[in-house]
This record gives C-alpha cells, structure tokens and sequence, in this order.
C-alpha cells in the first residue's frame, strides 16, 4: 500500500508539471520570421526575432550572420496588444539583411535567458536567387513612368506598387506645409446607417481612421454615447486594413469601433466624436553631393533607383545618409453626428406593449399540464427576433388566483456579432399551484413596434388548461374572527399554580452562579487573550480562511456603487475585491501579484481550463473599462454577477 501510495504521489506531480509547462508552452513563444524565404541577390530582406509574454529577459544572444550584410539595425520593438480580451507583452529585433552571393542558407536560432532559462528560436531558410529579367524589366518600366511624371510636372514620384503611393505621401518636400499634409492624408469619419429613427430602433455607427502616411495611431478618447444602449461588435485584432477611394484618392482604411445603438429617448441626441493620437513619420530627402554642384538633378531620381526602395519593408531604410525622417505628433477626431429619435405613436399602442421595437415572434409553453398542489409549474416564454433583444421587458402574465407567481430567470442568447442585432431572451415563470381543481391559464400576449411597417404588431399564444390534484400539503383555512369565535377566556381569581414560592436565597441557583462569576470572567479573559494571540501569530492563515467572506463583503460595496451608477468605483472595488482574493487565498504578499504567478499557484492545484480564463478576462474586462469609462449599467450587472460566479467556483475547486 505504501508502495502505491508513492506511485500514485510521483504520478500526480508529473501530471502536474505537465499542465505547467503546457500552460506556459502556450503563453510564452520565441520566433524567427523573415520577410521572404526567398529574395534575389541585389534585393534586402527583414528578418526579425521576436519574444512573446517573456518573464525577466536577459542573455539575448543572435545568431551569426556571416553570409549577410546588414543594411541596417538592429531596432528594437517593445509594445503590448489585446487579443480576445487578454493581454500579451513583446520584445521584438530586427535586422535588414542583404545576402553577399547565390545559395541555400540556414539562419541559426537565436537563444534567450528567460527568468532564467535558456530557451531557442527556431531556424530560418533563406533562398537567394538571381534577379529575374521580367522584375528588370518591370523596374525599367516603372522608371520609365516615373520620368515622365517628373517631365509632366504631375509630383508623382512613386511607382503604382502595393505600399508605393504610402511612401510617396511621407516625403515632406521642400516648402511643404506639414499640418496641410497632416489634414488631407489622415482624418477620422463616422457612418451611420441612419440619422432619423424611432426611439429603440437600431441603428450602426462605424468609426473609421483614414491615412495615406505610415503612422502609429492610438484611440485617445472613446464616445460615452449618452441617451443610448451601446452594444460593441468584435473587430479583429490586430486591425485590418482595408482600401477606400475618397474623391479619387486611395487610402488605406482601419475601423476602430463598430457599435449598434438603440435610443433610449426621443430627440436630439449627439455621437460624441473619437480622439485619435497620431505618430507620424515623415521623410526628408537631404541633397547629396552629386547635387551640390548645382547640376539640376531631381534628388528623389537617386532615392528611387536605390533596390531598398523595392523591398515591402523599405521604411526601415530611411535612416541612410541622404535620408532624414521626422515623428510628428498629430491629433485627430471626427465630427459629432446629430440623430433624431422620434418618439414611437401613441395611436395603436397595445396595453400589452413595452417597449420592444424590432421584428419579433413568441413562444409559450408549459413544463407540465397535470400536477399536484405538491408540485410547481413552469411557463417558460421565448421572444426571439431582429431588434432591442437586450432591453426586452418581462411580458405581463395574468394567473389565475389558484397559483402564486414568482419573478422570472431571465436567459438571454444573442447571436455574436449579428447586426442587426438578433438573438432571444427567455423568461420561465415558476408558478405554484394552491388549490386543486382545472385552472386556466389565460394566453400570453406581446407586442411590439415594428419601424418598417411603422405599426404595432401583437402575437398571442394559446390559453393553458391545468389539471391540479390535491397534495398532501392542505391549504391552511382562514381564521374566522366573526361573533361568537373571539370570546375572552374565563378570570381565574386567587394564587395561581405557577407563583413561585418564597425561599433563602442562600439556597437560591443565583447565590451560586454569583460564586461562580468570577471563575467565569477569569476563563473568558484567559480564552480572548489567546485568540488574540493565536489571531496575531497566524494572520495569514486567517486570511486564507477568510479570503472569500472578505471579497464577498468587498462585492457588496461595488453593488452599492452599481446601483447609484459609479462605474469607475464599481471597477476598482470588484478589482480589488478579485485581486485580495487571490492575494489571500494563495498566499501571495499583494506587491509580488501577477497573472504568471496566480496561472502557476491555480495550475499546482490542478485548477486550469475555464475557471483561469474566465478569471483573467475578468480581470481584463475591468482594467479595460477603468480606461474607457461611460458602461451601461446592463455591463456593470454582468460583471457583478461574474466576478460572485468565479469567486464561488474557485472557492468551492480550492476547498476540493
């Protein structure tokens, strides 16, 4: 047995070393890319080795590059992106290479130190081949073009290729003005679908970035969209470009925002415009000394005669000798869009109607049809459709006085980045039967506006017979408080039984437990100074015992903020109240918390899957929305509810 025992002990710790070293196989990553297996011997290529979610960098150690000549590095990148609602941290070197003669070559792994271990990237073949006579041919064309652009005066001094126009639009010339630049080759817009419409229709805004310049743009400011029920669709991340012609010209455009808007009220009411911060790069060419001489020569001929020109990663060559470059700081923003919310008719309105606008239909059914007064019943109604599906109110249900109603479960399943927006929302009545006999259930019926026909519509199930059996619960009669059924009791005269008689108190049980006090008064002292000592001595083991009372009493007070409708204070109490939790619960001092260590402290305990992904997108849901404030309370309940779901679950698996 003992044997056994060890057995199943090594076992289980492999296992669990396995699930570590799988968790962190799929956090961490460290990759060699290339910007082409296969260039030509006078073209430059990109190579770069990047380091995905790495924990304490050190050592960095490249790889030997003898075959190559580099053109230019290395540059180091670091930055961070959100992918799904999770966060992940790089540390990127890159490098221009241009290979020295014709041949297969193998660039070797890079290796790292992270938090001290030695890890590799993987192994890059490269190709290098002659110059084929049809790209010959095709640069010579291209330079042909290019002559007679600068002989025709047009400015156009890149040749039609994929990224050419971009980099065109980056060379700030000589007596150029740099915000007019800015202005006409970078701007945000908004689109609407509609700017007229009934309150609680649905209509889209799309906020779009607009450029011809590389940049490096961040979303600064966000609109609050007051007066409307916001629901984000899910955009790719990273983004990804697309091509608008605007009055004749490309651009390449980005979407930052894609949001489905339901008026909550009738009027005027305003899209508040996004903010975009802008890094721009643009390029100066500085004349060289084939133009100090005064000979005349176009000093943007040279610039494009250079092969670096060619490669899709030509930016990373402005930092030449005859080439300067400039990050400009521009801020843009769009301009407020003004929508008119009607409000819906007040002709036709059903008594059954409210609120729901869109196109809909109805389902009512009952669990059971036959039951005893032991039993409940429930009525479960599903409105599904195109419309407001996320501010469906309960439909009003009539019950006969042989049931007692309780409120309902609400379920929603809207359908992931439908627009228009489309799912259903489910409300299940419990309904308690209280007296046997047949009972009707009288017809469910809903109503809704629908803004394309612009009328009201209404949909009714079918009324529900109940055949209801005693039980053996019997209905408690009604007191009878009527005359003749509250008459006082006969007055009983003289000593009663139950006075007591006079006795010493010597004798008395009182004489004794006053003996006994000071006995008592000096055991409960001796008993609370060493609670308090045993209190003070194993503090943390306090802490970790009551870690989920603590975030529970914490979650409290972010429901009183919900309520009164302070989002950020909501945010930072239900990030603090999960965070202290792990903090005690793991026992890990607050300053040395992270999402590595908490993966690492839940995965030794065989904790994994979706409990630490529901956790962590928690986590980032909150961080997120303490920088983008203006959530709508239906946001701030779904928090709410899930941080109390995780904190219950992680108790109830760590209790395990």
């Amino acid at each position: 047995m003992v044997r056994l025992s060890m057995r199943k002990c090594i076992l289980s710790l492999l296992f669990l070393v396995g699930l570590a070293n799988c968790a962190f196989a799929q956090e961490f990553r460290f990759t060699t890319t290339v910007s082409s297996n296969t260039v030509a011997l006078d073209e430059s290529f990109q190579i770069q080795f990047m380091l995905e979610n790495g924990v304490n960098i050190t050592g960095l150690t490249l790889p030997d590059l003898k075959d190559f000549d580099i053109v230019q590095g290395p540059f180091e990148q670091r930055g961070q992106s959100i992918m799904n609602g999770r966060r992940s941290e790089y540390y990127a070197v890159l490098f221009a290479l241009r290979p020295k003669r014709l041949g297969s070559f193998t660039i070797p792994a890079a290796q790292a130190r992270v938090n001290g271990n030695l890890v590799k990237s993987n192994p890059v073949l490269v190709e290098v081949k002659k110059a084929s006579s049809q790209a010959q041919q095709q640069m010579q064309q291209q330079m042909q073009q290019l002559q007679q652009q600068q002989q025709q005066g047009t400015g156009a001094y890149a040749p039609r290729n994929r990224g050419g126009d971009e980099a065109v639009d980056g060379i700030l010339r000589k007596g150029e003005n740099v915000n007019e630049k800015l202005r006409k080759n970078i701007f945000v817009k908004v689109e609407v679908d509609k700017t007229n419409l009934y309150e609680g229709d649905q209509l889209t805004a799309t906020y779009k970035l607009y450029t011809r310049l590389p940049t490096n743009s961040s979303v600064t400011k966000v609109p609050a969209f007051k007066g409307f029920s916001a629901k984000d669709i899910d955009l790719p991340n990273p983004p990804q470009p697309t091509e608008e012609v605007v009055n004749g010209v490309p651009f390449k455009v980005f979407t930052i925002r894609k949001t489905l808007l339901f008026p909550l009220q009738s009027g005027t009411l305003e899209l508040e415009p996004v903010e975009v911060d802008n890094q721009v790069r643009l390029v100066k060419i500085v004349q060289n000394k084939h133009n100090k001489g005064g000979s005349g020569r176009d000093p943007f001929e040279d610039f494009f005669n250079d092969p670096a020109f060619k490669d899709p990663f030509y930016d990373d060559f402005f930092n030449r000798a005859d080439v300067e470059y400039e990050d400009v700081p521009y801020k843009t923003q769009c301009n407020p869009v003004n929508i008119t919310v009607k409000p819906l008719p007040a002709e036709g309105r059903p008594e059954s109607f409210n609120g729901a606008v869109g196109k809909f239909t109805m389902d009512a059914v009952v669990d059971k049809t036959k039951l005893s007064t032991d039993d409940a019943l429930t009525l479960k109604v599903t409105i599904s459709g195109q419309g407001n599906v996320n501010l469906l109110n309960t439909p009003k249900l009539n019950v006969p006085t042989g049931f007692e109603k309780y409120d309902p479960k609400v379920t929603d399943n809207i359908e992931k980045n439908s627009n228009p927006l489309s799912g259903s929302r489910t409300f299940e009545f419990v309904l308690m039967p209280t007296e046997a006999g047949n009972h009707v259930i009288p017809a469910v019926e809903f109503s809704y506006f629908d803004p394309v026909a612009n009328t009201y519509k209404t949909v009714k199930s079918a009324p529900f017979t109940i055949a209801i059996s005693q039980g053996k619960k019997v209905k408690s009669e009604k007191q009878d408080f009527s005359v003749g059924r509250n008459e006082l009791t006969n007055i009983e005269y003289g000593i009663l039984p139950w006075v007591k008689k006079q006795t010493w108190f010597i004798t008395s049980p009182l004489f004794y437990g006053l003996l006994l006090l000071p006995l008592l008064v000096f055991a409960g002292m001796t008993y609370y100074k060493r609670r308090k000592d045993y209190n003070t001595t194993n503090a943390a083991l306090l802490k970790h015992r009551y870690a989920n009372k603590v975030a529970l009493k914490r979650l409290e007070l972010a429901a009183r903020y919900l309520k009164e409708g302070k989002d950020k204070a909501f945010y930072e109490e239900t990030s603090r109240a999960v965070w202290g939790y792990l903090s005690h619960k793991l026992k890990i001092p607050f300053a040395d918390l992270s999402k590595q260590l908490i993966q690492e402290k839940l995965a030794a305990r065989s904790i994994n899957g979706s409990n630490t992904s529901e956790l962590f997108e928690l986590i980032d849901n909150c961080e997120v929305a303490l920088y983008a404030p203006g959530q709508d309370n239906r946001r701030m309940q779904g928090t709410y509810e899930k941080a109390v779901s995780i904190i219950s679950n992680l108790e109830d698996a760590l209790k395990n």
